[in-house]
């Protein structure tokens, strides 16, 4: 919901430091639906929060808790949820999370306490959390932000690894950047970018907030960087570089499980904590990209995925 962070579940978490915005409108009603289970998971309408989920119910119900799943739509719907107990689970993004509760207790200019530093931001999520009625679980080394590509070619005939390596290449070569219409606006793209990186931005392409035009864009040469999800699917099956964050421009977002405090117990912390310890961020891209790309469904690629790992035995 992106955000800080930028799609569907992470949207709106941070009003004036996101990168990028994407769309979740619409507001569900949390009790428009009966779901049944001791414990209920949240998803919204988006592939990785769908896989997210229903690895945790899965993995829930092989240590014996019954849960449920249910699909609510933005954050402004979620944490009051939560933190009522009308649901008691949610997957979450780490300094989106944060910095949602942080607006919400110290209003809408509040210093943000989220950073790219995962330890410092998770104990500030656990602090702004706890008056909440909310846990937060360790977060997962899998990550969701937004990131800059380049085609493996591109990269390759440039030696560039690093956001620091496109800075200087385009001391020579100025850069065509494509991304969603907000990016000349938010400090953590084309800004960062020129500000942190000294990245010469000749051309700026407004397209989509890490979707298919970028990608299509960077695919047929229109633009030679975009910005996308670290975590889309996309990246590997159109043979896609992220070049690394190497000065910490962008947030920590690791997925990071988030429960109703009441329903806290040793079997739910020790099962998600399980879940959040097998994820990788290349792990997350090859599970998306089986959703989105493969077109098989989130459970059996949730199944097919905690198996592995052996977590369901």
């Amino acid at each position: 919901m992106p955000k800080l962070r930028f799609r569907g579940f992470a949207i709106a978490a941070v009003a004036g430091m996101l990168l990028l915005g994407c769309s979740a409108t619409d507001i569900a009603d949390p009790d428009s639906e009966e779901v049944q289970g001791d414990v209920i998971v949240v998803t919204t309408n988006f592939t990785e929060s769908k896989i997210m989920a229903s690895m945790y119910q899965q993995v829930l119900k092989a240590n014996g808790v019954d849960a449920g799943i249910k699909e609510l739509t933005s954050r402004e719907v979620i944490v009051p949820a939560l933190s009522k107990g009308e649901v008691q689970i949610s997957p979450e993004y780490l300094s989106s999370f944060t910095e949602f509760l942080n607006k919400q207790e110290n209003g809408s200019d509040a210093t943000e306490v989220a950073s790219a530093n995962v330890e410092k931001t998770f104990a500030a999520a656990k602090k702004l959390a706890e008056p909440e009625n909310l846990t937060v679980l360790p977060p997962s080394a899998a990550q969701d932000q937004n990131a800059f590509a380049v085609t493996q070619e591109f990269a390759a005939a440039n030696g560039l690894k690093t956001l620091t390596q496109l800075g200087e290449y385009s001391q020579a070569s100025p850069i065509t950047l494509g991304a969603g219409p907000e990016c000349p606006e938010r400090p953590f793209c084309l800004p960062g970018l020129e500000e942190v990186y000294n990245v010469q931005i000749e051309k700026f392409v407004p397209l989509d907030s890490g979707g298919p035009l970028t990608v299509q864009g960077l695919k047929q040469g229109l633009i030679n960087v975009g910005v996308v999800f670290s975590s889309s699917g996309s990246i590997s099956a159109q043979n896609l570089a992220v070049l690394a964050d190497d000065k910490k421009l962008q947030v920590a977002e690791n997925l990071t499980p988030v429960v109703y405090s009441p329903a806290v117990t040793p079997t739910i912390t020790k099962s998600l904590n399980s879940v959040s310890e097998a994820l990788t961020t290349e792990e997350l891209q090859k599970l998306n990209e089986a959703v989105d790309i493969e077109r098989k469904q989130p459970e059996q690629v949730a199944t097919e995925f905690l198996q592995a790992k052996g977590l369901l035995s």
